[in-house]
């Protein structure tokens, strides 16, 4: 992903949170949409449209800003399919954002889909079967810089395609095991001329982890992965790195807790090491790594949550070189006035650190790169036709080893309203 896209995935991984704490039930009571139902009411479509508008103060996220209003459409479609022991949920959507003063170079369209089905043979944590499918596309419109004098000059247009599978066996009531598979598609949109490319991939994984119910709050658990990157080279321009191939290998093993801690809270944390091998140059680079996920329901109204991971992973700016990256979000969600309200706060904290290079042009460009984001935001039932919402996002950027030309920092508050059924 490049500079853009990693800004919006951190801020992707702390809104995701915000939503995972708005799991606390709802009561389903008449002002609350319901949208349309099928098949005896095991399958239910939510259609809904949102409007926004947002001020923001650095739309091509430089260090050389420039601000503008934006005005977004966004319609989509939820649905939900229940049987006795599955799920199959999905959504569709599109947008289209204007850019008041410099939509000619970032007016864009974007649109995506996502799908996900779950089977269970027994009820939970009893002995027998689970299988869990996911599938996600999207192309996201990422125009280039404004100007080429004070822009990076790196923006691309990037489609993804991501599948996933996990079956897990429940031997006992203590013992248990899973596989999982994943298939990563990213790929730039590398049409810009003369500005320097961007690097995508695809990326085969595999995973098994084996636990063990020590008691009724606490999981021992065992994980280990291999992922396989086949980088997609451009035709654009001239490839920095000469002594590498398009493949990569990253393989990991990490140990630790999950389960319950009490009735209201879940955790899971984990921590081992990983090994990548890039490019395979025969240069291997190994570190520790960690996975955490935790939810504490303090009251029905009221959750905190975490998450975090690293990881090894190719660099989307040079051919040859490959960066590790740490994450932290966390943030709380709380619910009033009946339910209807829904204020929200989160962190995120996103770290890239190069870890090697072969070419004397990539050593001299090398630099660590670090984000750090807030968010506030309030989500308003009005009635069943209709919610409003309003969010403000601060943003920080900043690099190391004495390069601050792509420090920066950002501000973006938008209001919107969504119609729904």
């Amino acid at each position: 992903m490049n500079f853009k896209s990693k800004i919006a995935m951190v801020l992707a991984a702390a809104y995701s949170v915000a939503v995972a704490q708005q799991g606390v039930t709802k009561p389903q009571t008449e002002s609350r949409p319901t949208g349309f139902r099928f098949f005896n009411n095991h399958l239910t479509i939510k259609p809904y449209v949102s409007l926004t508008y947002t001020y923001d103060s650095n739309v091509d996220t430089t260090h050389h800003s420039v601000d503008d209003s934006i005005f977004a459409v966004m319609p989509g479609a939820d649905f939900e399919w229940r049987g006795e022991r599955w799920a199959l949920t999905g959504s569709l959507w599109y947008r289209y954002r204007y850019f008041c003063e410099y939509n000619h170079d970032m007016g864009e369209n974007s649109y995506g889909e996502n799908l996900a089905y779950t089977y269970t043979s027994s009820a939970k944590n009893e002995k027998g079967w689970t299988l869990m499918l996911s599938e996600r596309y999207g192309f996201f419109n990422q125009s280039d810089d404004i100007t080429s004098k004070n822009g990076r000059g790196v923006w691309r247009d990037r489609e993804t395609l991501d599948i996933a599978g996990v079956l897990e066996r429940r031997f006992t009531e203590r013992w248990h095991m899973d596989v999982q598979g994943q298939y990563s598609w990213l790929d730039y949109k590398n049409d810009t001329g003369h500005y320097a490319p961007l690097y995508g991939w695809s990326q085969y994984s595999a995973g098994v982890q084996a636990g063990y119910a020590a008691s009724k709050w606490t999981d021992l658990l065992v994980a280990a992965g291999y992922s396989r990157y086949d980088q997609k080279t451009s035709s654009h321009g001239y490839a920095l790195s000469r002594n590498y191939s398009n493949n990569s290998d990253a393989y990991s093993i990490q140990a630790g807790l999950g389960s319950h801690m009490t009735e209201n809270i879940t955790y899971r944390a984990l921590m081992g090491a990983s090994w990548f091998d890039y490019g395979n140059a025969g240069d291997t680079e190994s570190g520790w790594t960690y996975t955490l996920s935790a939810n504490w329901r303090i009251h029905r109204q009221v959750q905190l949550s975490l998450l975090g991971s690293s990881f090894y992973q190719p660099s989307e700016r040079y051919v040859g070189q490959a960066i590790k990256v740490y994450t932290l979000s966390g943030g709380v969600s709380y619910l009033t006035l009946g339910d209807r309200l829904n204020l929200n706060a989160n962190i995120s904290w996103r770290y890239e650190e190069n870890c090697y290079s072969d070419d004397a042009y990539t050593r001299r460009q090398n630099y660590d790169e670090s984000w750090l984001s807030a968010r506030l935001g309030a989500d308003y039932l009005v009635n069943r036709w209709m919610s409003v919402f309003a969010n403000v996002i601060w943003e920080e950027e900043w690099t190391g080893n004495g390069n601050n030309d792509y420090d920066y920092d950002r501000v973006r508050a938008t209001l919107g309203v969504r119609f729904h059924y």
